[in-house]
């Protein structure tokens, strides 16, 4: 029946959401660079690492799609903001993960700063909530990120996020808790052209994953990027380009065991204006 076969797909889109998938969105510069972006700045910071947000100078906005697996199901739809002020940056995200009869859905505001000209700091308060059939019903629990980049030197620059430090429980029933995670990573500017990153990410209920990225400027504007991570192991590609105020990136990663996923982000910064 009907019903039946909506209650199957519900197990499967978890499964595969604990497997491989997770409510954490990106956009496509970084799923380009398979996702090593602990240490990277920008709009999209706010969902990788919030202290990335504080290099913003004007206000930005953008969206985001990413399709996994070629499965309308399993796709995430993010939207986000910052802004910057005399005291910090500030941003807000939102990202749904999934469908009508299962959804994830992640309620963000971040607040990030410099201290001093090497070290910046991020933290972030989640709504984090699960909607699903009337069968298992819905739950939701506030969460807690933090994250710090320092740049070592003008062409290094080192990364760390912790995600869910509290280890939030979700339920009472078999003490069910949002998974945490921490990662840490690197990126070196080999010039202006040619950049390198790597992160390595463990959670409490996987093995550790490597991500190993790179990003080169083909021509003013346009940059090419490429990526490969473990557990389970995935290549990526991808391509971005900056035209008066507007970001357009996108993304294609393959995987293992599973069809090819497709990210497509677009991004608007207000240009300061001058008289």
């Amino acid at each position: 029946t009907k019903k039946r076969n909506d209650v199957k797909k519900v197990w499967l889109l978890s499964f595969v959401m604990f497997a491989v998938v997770g409510l954490q969105a990106q956009n496509g510069d970084f799923s380009g660079m398979a996702n090593a972006s602990v240490m990277r700045s920008g709009l999209w910071a706010v969902n990788n690492n919030q202290a990335g947000l504080a290099d913003i100078e004007v206000v930005e906005g953008g969206i985001c799609y990413q399709n996994r697996f070629k499965l309308s199901e399993t796709s995430t739809k993010s939207v986000a903001a910052a802004f910057a002020t005399k005291t910090g940056n500030f941003g807000l995200s939102f990202n749904r993960y999934g469908y009508s009869l299962y959804s994830e859905n992640n309620y963000g505001l971040a607040y990030a700063r410099h201290l001093g000209n090497v070290v910046a700091v991020g933290l972030q308060f989640d709504y984090y909530d699960i909607n699903q059939s009337d069968e298992y019903g819905n739950k939701g629990v506030f969460l807690l990120e933090l994250g710090v980049i320092t740049k070592v030197s003008d062409k290094l620059r080192l990364g760390a996020h912790l995600f869910n430090p509290t280890k939030s429980k979700m339920s009472e029933y078999n003490d069910e808790r949002v998974n945490t995670s921490i990662r840490i990573g690197a990126d070196y500017s080999f010039s202006q052209l040619v950049d390198l990153a790597i992160e390595v990410e463990k959670t409490m209920q996987t093995d550790l994953q490597v991500k190993l990225g790179i990003e080169y400027q083909l021509i003013k504007n346009l940059f090419m990027r490429t990526g490969f991570k473990t557990v389970p192991n995935e290549f990526c590609m991808g391509l971005g380009y900056t035209l008066r105020g507007f970001t357009f990136d996108m993304s294609f990663a393959t995987h293992q065991y599973l069809p090819l996923s497709t990210q497509m982000s677009l991004k608007y910064a207000f240009v300061k204006r001058t008289n």
